[in-house]
């Protein structure tokens, strides 16, 4: 009997270790996510840097980056559950908010300020020296928003003072429509505007100088995805901030994420990118809280004047959740800045 016993005990103790060893190595496996940006530029970097560096591995994540431009394409792919996280899209994360009509909730925001320059002919020396001028554009997007912005802090009304044309395709197709005179002027991301100076431009503006307002480069998910997947998205917001981190401190590991997103290696390029990044990067002290009132400035400055019928909410509180943020800065012993 007492043999029985034992002999059920070992059994018993056996099956209870074999299930707590199946069940440390599901918890081994890794949380995947798949994570799309929105444009392969250099805003991206802090995910770039976490995957190319490790540190999404560290923390047990399995992150796919899948580029997805364009807001007809990554919008319906996030509410539908085809990506777990947009990276990027602020233009359309803002103007989901103000429609409330998409239960999306913004965990995190890397820039505060518009980014871009104005480009414009050598002609044009100052402000007022746009009147009368074109300036080309993209449709509802967030060139159109700053140099709208832009006009009226100069005190000029656009489609009175300045015309605007709104123009499709890259740098170099804005650089060929400039020389064949179809526009006089647009404003570009970095580093994008070095390559318009060796077209024979120069940079009227820096935006960044004129500190717009804008949420950029935001990290959205669905409250649904949020609410399951907690503890995953706080070890996702940690590994960003890491690579946010190491940007501010590593050169050459900022250089290689650079490298990677915009295929770029030219010294001088890489230099003036990792600086403009830079000055964004400070500018949120390393933690990237979602930022109220870049949404609600694009809410309010730029789809309502578009869009007015479309606009029913102005107040992005609801839509925001730095918990994330704040947990990340509790692990890694930082502050707010």
């Amino acid at each position: 009997m007492v043999v029985m016993k034992k002999l059920c005990y070992a059994v018993a103790t056996g099956v209870l270790l074999s299930g707590l060893l199946w069940f440390d190595f599901v918890l081994a496996e890794p949380n995947k996510l798949v994570v799309a940006y929105a444009s392969p530029s250099a805003s991206f970097c802090s995910a770039w840097i976490a995957k190319l560096e490790g540190i999404f591995s560290r923390y047990n994540l399995q992150v796919e980056l899948v580029l997805m431009q364009g807001a007809s394409t990554y919008m319906p792919a996030l509410s539908g559950g085809n990506i777990h996280v947009l990276y990027g899209g602020g233009t359309a994360v803002s103007r989901a908010i103000g429609t409330g009509g998409f239960d999306l909730v913004v965990i995190a925001t890397e820039t505060r300020y518009v980014p871009l320059r104005l480009m414009v002919l050598p002609s044009i020396r100052t402000p007022a020296d746009l009147k009368g001028k074109k300036l080309g554009t993209g449709r509802a997007g967030l060139d159109e928003y700053a140099t709208l912005l832009y006009l009226q802090k100069v005190g000029l009304v656009p489609g009175q003072d300045v015309q605007i044309v709104y123009t499709t395709g890259g740098v170099p197709a804005r650089a060929a429509a400039m020389k064949q005179g179809l526009f006089d002027g647009s404003a570009v991301n970095p580093p994008n505007e070095y390559e318009l100076q060796k077209a024979g431009l120069h940079e009227l503006a820096n935006f960044l100088d004129f500190k717009m307002p804008y949420a950029g480069v935001p990290h959205t998910i669905t409250r649904t995805f949020r609410d399951k997947n907690r503890r995953v998205l706080e070890d996702y917001v940690t590994s960003i901030v890491q690579g946010i981190r190491l940007f501010r401190t590593n050169r050459e590991v900022a250089y290689r994420a650079i490298a990677q997103l915009t295929r770029q290696r030219d010294p001088v390029l890489l230099d003036k990118t990792y600086d403009s990044y830079l000055k964004q990067y400070e500018a949120i002290g390393g933690l990237p809280f979602p930022w109220e009132e870049g949404i609600e400035s694009m809410i309010t400055g730029f789809h309502e004047r578009f869009t007015p019928q479309l606009v029913k909410n102005r107040d992005a509180r609801p839509f925001l959740d730095g918990s994330f943020v704040q947990k990340a800065a509790e692990r890694l012993n930082l502050r707010a800045k």
